[in-house]
């Protein structure tokens, strides 16, 4: 082996690198969004219990913003090629989290939340364009490089998660959470201006504006029966796709109902979820650094398996905890977390991406996205009610699912290598 391959600095340094252009200009933005959004996010149930929802009304807001979220998903491939990828994650980055925050920063019942996560469904339409602005003039080699910086990003916004547990044990939660969800607006718009101002129109993006330049929505649905007949004809899209719309499932119930656990039945202040997150950053960020360069030899499916093993005993571990305050079993399943998420989700997302052509990767996203949302979209509401009854059957159902991607995996035998579709 070569020095390169033994030093885990030295590869980190060169992935660096190798991201350019708009992709660099997205991650680089992304450290101060994430910042905003993660003041407050890990929060956002015990505000809405706090301001007298039920968790079974909590779990119905979140399936009802994922429903919105399947409208908007279905036209974004219309949106991004007809204005383009990079005013459209300008315009409706702005409307989604500008517009959504004004409202829960002034939240006092469940209406102001249904109407929150309508209007933050505007940023599904910035998944699709955001996507196609940093990866389409990216080569696919790269990718998986750019999916680990953009989780560096999420980590560095979990370093300030003390904050916001500060200003809740100073002046409670309410008033802290309206502060925050305020405040949030304010970095969030120099973050989504700047990254407009230095990003550039991909060729895709340019090609795509020309050819729709005409076209009226009605007729651009003519496109999606193809692409649906494609991506049943594609194995290995198939596999991402389902592995994604699993991943997205246990995410939902995870960032919904993990606070409710930890500070319901395992008797956690509302402040621990600031250390959980800290400790969440620091193991991502250390597994980021010295293990997945180690991982970069390897083909997809181990690591994706190693990665989901971990959120497994991280679930087991939250099941089995007593409802003692137990710091070290909850400090336990935040490393195990860790691990999981920065070792998997980057593998998952780079097979999507490099499963999909430049030339058509708005309207695939918009397909795959309308596909992941609608399987993912009961498990809000189901959550909410199974959290009801007791709030360890939500991660009891997780439990399920990744038993379900470990079948998967291994059904699958996938063989790709790193950073690209299995074979």
């Amino acid at each position: 082996m070569t020095e390169t391959t033994l030093n885990p600095i030295r590869m980190v340094r060169d992935a660096a690198i190798s991201v350019k252009g708009n992709a660099r200009a997205c991650i680089m933005a992304e450290p101060v969004f994430a910042i905003a959004h993660n003041l407050y996010a890990g929060y956002m149930t015990l505000y809405m219990l706090e301001l007298g929802l039920t968790s079974t009304q909590v779990g119905l807001v979140t399936s009802l913003g994922l429903s919105v979220h399947i409208l908007f998903s279905f036209i974004s491939a219309y949106i991004t090629d007809k204005l383009g990828r990079k005013n459209t994650t300008l315009i409706f980055d702005l409307i989604g989290w500008i517009g959504a925050q004004i409202v829960w920063a002034l939240a006092r019942n469940i209406w102001f939340f249904i109407a929150g996560a309508i209007i933050n469904a505007f940023f599904r339409v910035v998944m699709n364009s955001w996507q196609c602005l940093m990866l389409e003039d990216s080569e696919p080699e790269v990718r998986v490089h750019i999916f680990s910086f953009l989780q560096v990003a999420g980590i560095v916004a979990g370093f300030f998660a003390p904050v916001g547990a500060l200003l809740i044990k100073n002046i409670t939660l309410i008033p802290a959470m309206r502060i925050m969800v305020a405040f949030a607006n304010i970095p969030m718009i120099a973050c989504i201006t700047l990254r407009h101002r230095f990003v550039t129109e991909t060729a895709a993006g340019l090609k795509r504006m020309q050819e729709t330049k005409d076209l009226k929505m009605r007729e651009s649905f003519q496109a999606y029966l193809p692409v649906l007949l494609r991506i049943a004809k594609d194995r290995v899209l198939i596999i991402a796709l389902l592995l994604r719309s699993l991943n997205l499932i246990q995410l939902t119930i995870r960032s919904t109902f993990l606070a409710v656990l930890v500070t319901e039945r395992l008797g956690f202040p509302a402040e621990i979820m600031a250390t959980f997150h800290t400790v969440n950053s620091v193991v991502m960020l250390m597994a980021l650094l010295f293990i997945m360069p180690m991982l970069s030899r390897f083909t997809s499916r181990w690591p994706i398996s190693m990665g989901i093993c971990f959120h497994l005993t991280a679930t087991a571990v939250f099941l089995l905890s007593p409802p003692t305050k137990n710091y070290l079993l909850l400090m336990i399943g935040a490393i195990l977390i860790a691990l999981g998420t920065s070792i998997a989700t980057p593998r998952i997302d780079a097979i999507v991406a490099n499963s999909i052509a430049n030339e058509d990767r708005s309207l695939v996203n918009a397909v795959i996205a309308v596909i992941s949302l609608t399987i993912s979209m009961p498990f809000g509401y189901i959550g909410g009610v199974l959290s009801g009854i007791d709030a360890r059957l939500p991660f009891l159902l997780t439990l399920l699912v990744f038993l379900l991607c470990l079948l998967l995996l291994r059904a699958a035998r996938l063989n790709g290598k790193p950073g690209t579709a299995p074979e």
